[in-house]
């Protein structure tokens, strides 16, 4: 039996949001068993909660934005797979603001939040997101298909036509230790003839050559930690944005897919969740 899992003690951080370019405070805290992951917002009155969960998504342009009545938060796909990659079942995540902080754009920051804080166990069995039989969702040239499995595993095919980038396959097996070493420090990524763009947007306004992956005309513009890291971070992004149904037993293989493939197909595979169920539609 797999075990729930929370974190021994609370742990802090401060830094400025990827997209906000905002100043934010956040704390992860324990949480008891079944709570699942948490976001909540002190900053706002009542400090209302909104559950990292699938029926949470307000958006997927450009990040995995959650909300729940008037409460938001934004781009929570690289500490949710931190969460989900170490094997954090439930925690309390209270911010002063509406994004977590980016450290240096990956995950690794959140990574050392939570080996600072520890693991307990809980003695209740973790529940897992299972398969039945294979589903796949498409958009133009973009696909994402899951197939049951007996463990977590990602395929990503990312595909360019920029001579320094080129197209880029990765594969790996979601177990910690893969986690730790080969995606967590996978930063998010950029093309510099689309800045312009998604500031006019509001958005990317707190990134820099020190948290983003900048793939300029004539190559990167900062140096890589892995030859492979783009496809790697889409890969960081996958367990994170599927960490919202909690522990999935599939394997996801994606072709040119972002956020927005990754809500359909979690909405997909919930269906599928709540058939099996016998309770209809959500």
């Amino acid at each position: 039996m797999q075990e729930q899992q929370t974190l021994r003690k609370s742990v802090t951080l401060s830094g400025m949001g990827l997209h906000s370019g905002t100043a934010v405070h956040m704390r992860l805290l324990p949480a008891s068993v079944n709570t699942g992951i948490i976001f909540r917002r002190m900053d706002l009155p009542g400090q209302p909660e909104i559950p990292a969960a699938v029926e949470s998504i307000a958006s997927t342009n450009r990040n995995t934005s959650l909300s729940r009545g008037t409460a938001q938060v934004m781009t929570v796909e690289h500490l949710m797979a931190a969460l989900r990659g170490l094997g954090v079942d439930n925690a309390i995540i209270e911010l002063d603001g509406g994004e977590p902080p980016m450290g240096d754009g990956s995950a690794q920051i959140f990574v050392e939040m939570i080996q600072e804080a520890g693991l307990s166990a809980q003695g209740t069995r973790r529940h897992f997101c299972q398969l039945n039989t294979p589903v796949w969702v498409s958009q133009g040239d973009s696909h994402l298909v899951a197939v049951p499995a007996d463990e977590f595993t990602v395929s990503y095919t990312f595909v360019s036509d920029h001579p320094q980038v080129g197209t880029q396959y990765g594969e790996f097996a979601i177990t910690e230790d893969v986690f730790l070493q080969e995606l967590a420090p996978a930063r998010t990524l950029i093309f510099a003839k689309d800045i312009e763009a998604l500031r006019r947007q509001g958005l990317g306004l707190g990134g820099n050559l020190d948290s983003v992956v900048i793939i300029g005309d004539n190559g990167y513009h900062n140096s890589l930690r892995y030859q492979d890291e783009v496809v790697r971070h889409k890969i960081l992004d996958i367990v994170g944005d599927l960490g919202l149904l909690g522990f999935l037993q599939a394997h996801v293989i994606g072709v040119r897919s972002g956020h927005s493939l990754n809500r359909q197909l979690m909405l997909e595979i919930w269906e599928q969740a709540y058939s099996a169920m016998g309770v209809g539609n959500r």
